[in-house]
């Protein structure tokens, strides 16, 4: 079995979510057997399995599979009964929540107890859970939660009654996971793990790995995986950090574009790593099913589109900064911005202190956004860093020109100045961001002026990213482990 190892999944995601969807589009297509598995405890899992297109049966989450009443049925068709969110709360006379219940949409009860606490530094009253109970007939899933200063509230105490007519008590979540994967290990044969996303997953299967179980280990890799340099050693992005600690254990590493490998190869042979050239393949996270015919601007609006999670990291703010520019300097000019997130009501204030209400839309989620970009002429993005980037594939599969920072490794993979859109130079200092800016606005002004060649220039690229080659690259590899 193939199983693609993450945290969570939701109604908005991250690309690594949208990766693991893409992916597993083109392992259906080649009849490869794979699971998702989640380790977060998510009450709305099923609702937003459905909201997304995953069936029951590629899914593995934790607390249903220790909840199932037959858990050998669970791992081979997932949830077969489902439940509409539903929540009570119970409140104190000082209008604190103490008691939170939940009808899960899967086939469990959540309890949730909360404390409440005086924080002497911020000199308030904090009120944080403390007891979570979770419960499917004589089935039941409990912890407390305890504070450490440096990582948050941490669960401990964990208690698995009657799974498998076995009762389990485990000190913390860590030792929690070790026992679900090697148990999941016993269930299945031919394992091959993909780990996209939770450093406390990596970390529980290589440690099961080390017991001599037989099974192999893929990291996917989705962001950039290099800081800098220090004092001659590279400082690795933190979630990639323990991968490059337990390369030993590691049988393949994957990253999106052939770029990132080059990069990664060559500092790794700066540090005396060398013979790595076949434990690293490239294969892109997304492709495109069918390509559009390169398009015409007729003049009038041009109409600018971006999708993203509404985060600062994503820098929508220098998108619609760029859109003022433009507009300033007499081009018609318009943006629709689709996603959702914690930076959606600034936004809408930036927005409207520019004057831009009639000209810049908050669009709110797609759940097709190829299908919704065919509405507009250019994809912009203002992201400093992207490990691929799937809404880059999204435009092109459209003919559409794109505008954007020139990011490592997505933008440079992707997007050829003066070919299929323009890229920005930028820099990372936040003094400079204004510039940033300016460099952004000019990259949108270029589409303008060679739009026509701009699309075709697209489309050809397009054709390099057909889901067909991208399926067959996965196949390769998986088969060839």
């Amino acid at each position: 079995m193939y199983f693609f190892v993450n945290k969570g999944m939701g109604h908005g995601n991250s690309g690594v979510e949208h990766a693991q969807f893409y992916r597993a589009a083109q392992f259906r297509d080649k009849n490869l057997p794979f699971k998702m598995i989640f380790t977060d405890h998510l009450p709305r899992l099923h609702q937003h399995m459905k909201e997304w297109h995953i069936a029951e049966h590629e899914v593995i989450g934790v607390y249903d599979y220790l909840l199932s009443d037959d858990p050998d049925k669970y791992l081979r068709d997932g949830n077969t009964t489902m439940h509409n969110f539903d929540e009570e709360v119970l409140w104190d006379n000082t209008n604190t929540q103490r008691i939170i219940k939940r009808q899960t949409t899967g086939n469990y009860i959540e309890t949730i107890q909360r404390r409440k606490r005086y924080d002497k530094e911020k000199q308030v009253y904090q009120v944080e859970d403390d007891r979570v109970i979770l419960e499917n007939k004589e089935h039941q899933v409990s912890w407390h939660y305890r504070n450490e200063p440096s990582r948050g509230d941490q669960m401990t105490n964990i208690r698995v009654d009657n799974f498998r007519e076995k009762d389990y008590l485990f000190t913390t979540f860590e030792e929690l996971l070790d026992f679900f994967f090697s148990d999941i290990q016993h269930r299945f044969e031919n394992n091959v793990y993909l780990i996209d996303r939770g450093t406390e997953n990596e970390e529980a299967i290589i440690r099961i790995k080390q017991q001599d179980y037989t099974l192999k280990i893929v990291d996917v890799v989705h962001a950039d995986h290099f800081v800098t340099w220090y004092q001659g050693h590279p400082l690795w992005n933190n979630y990639y950090q323990y991968m490059f600690d337990h390369l030993a254990d590691v049988d393949l590493i994957v990253v999106a574009t052939k770029l990132q490998r080059q990069a990664m190869l060559s500092q790794l042979k700066d540090i005396g790593v060398n013979n790595l050239s076949r434990k690293i393949v490239a294969i892109p996270v997304g492709g495109v099913a069918d390509v559009s015919e390169p398009q015409k601007w007729l003049g009038g609006a041009m109409k600018f589109v971006t999708a993203s999670r509404l985060h600062s990291e994503k820098h929508i703010t220098h998108i619609i900064q760029a859109i003022s520019q433009l507009r300033q300097a007499g081009l018609d000019a318009t943006l629709a911005i689709y996603g959702a997130g914690i930076e959606e009501s600034a936004l809408i204030t930036l927005i409207n202190t520019l004057n831009l209400s009639p000209f810049v839309m908050l669009k709110g989620l797609s759940q097709n956004m190829r299908l919704d970009m065919q509405a507009y002429d250019v994809f912009v993005s203002a992201s400093y860093s992207e490990g691929f980037g799937l809404t880059y594939i999204d435009a092109i599969s459209n003919a559409l020109p794109i505008a954007t920072y020139a990011n490592l490794y997505g933008a440079q993979e992707l997007v050829y100045d003066g070919v299929n859109g323009y890229l920005a130079q930028f820099s990372r200092n936040p003094a400079d961001e204004q510039i940033n800016i300016s460099q952004l606005a000019a990259a949108m002004r270029h589409t303008f002026e060679t739009y026509n060649q701009l699309s075709i220039g697209a489309h050809d690229v397009a054709m390099q990213f057909q889901n067909d080659s991208i399926a067959n690259q996965w196949q390769k590899v998986m088969v060839n482990l």
